[in-house]
């Protein structure tokens, strides 16, 4: 693999955008058309991670060979970012799609939550270089317990989205890889 600088990444900006489920990937990633929804204000700190659970390896062999290949668990992802913005939409992705809007404006945390479903795109800006991922279908709740630590800094909603399959897809989500030259010629880039 060649040394590529343009495809190299530090984080000047980004966005975080839901819409229904299996709404296609908009093709200017920087101003998705509705029905795209940006989620509101996110963490400067806590900017985005990806967490893994399974994966893991077995190896299995025969008599004759004790190492003959590797079989792998399945591998489920999910992708974490502080919410900052306290809204009726950004509760409910933190507390529950079902999470009902009582008669006085208040929001009910109902007893038994369900994961907003929906498409999920994040945009990371790094001057002309912009970095996202996208899954067609998506779960999002809450990650972690809220903790406010003080009176100086945005409390934030911790949040998980847990890519899924969507229809015939054998992948969960996408990225767009940084540095592809924009015709055959790599002298383009």
């Amino acid at each position: 693999m060649p040394v590529n600088d343009l495809a190299t990444l530090i984080v000047g900006a980004g966005n975080y955008f839901t819409a229904p489920t299996s709404t296609p990937m908009p093709s200017d990633i920087l101003v998705p058309p509705s029905p795209w929804a940006n989620v509101g204000h996110t963490s400067l700190e806590d900017l985005f991670g990806v967490t893994s659970e399974g994966g893991e390896a077995t190896v299995v062999g025969t008599l004759q060979n004790k190492s003959l290949r590797t079989n792998y668990s399945a591998r489920t992802e999910t992708l974490t970012f502080t919410l900052q913005q306290f809204d009726t939409a950004g509760l409910r992705l933190y507390y529950g799609a079902n999470a009902p809007l009582l008669p006085n404006g208040l929001i009910g945390v109902p007893a038994n939550p369900k994961p907003t479903v929906c498409a999920f795109l994040v945009v990371f800006i790094d001057g002309d270089n912009h970095f996202g991922f996208y899954a067609p279908k998506a779960e999002i709740y809450r990650a972690d317990d809220m903790t406010i630590a003080d009176t100086e800094t945005l409390a934030g909603l911790p949040l998980g989205v847990k890519p899924m399959i969507d229809g015939s897809n054998a992948w969960t989500y996408a990225v767009t890889p940084l540095g592809t030259p924009t015709s055959g010629d790599p002298s383009d880039g």
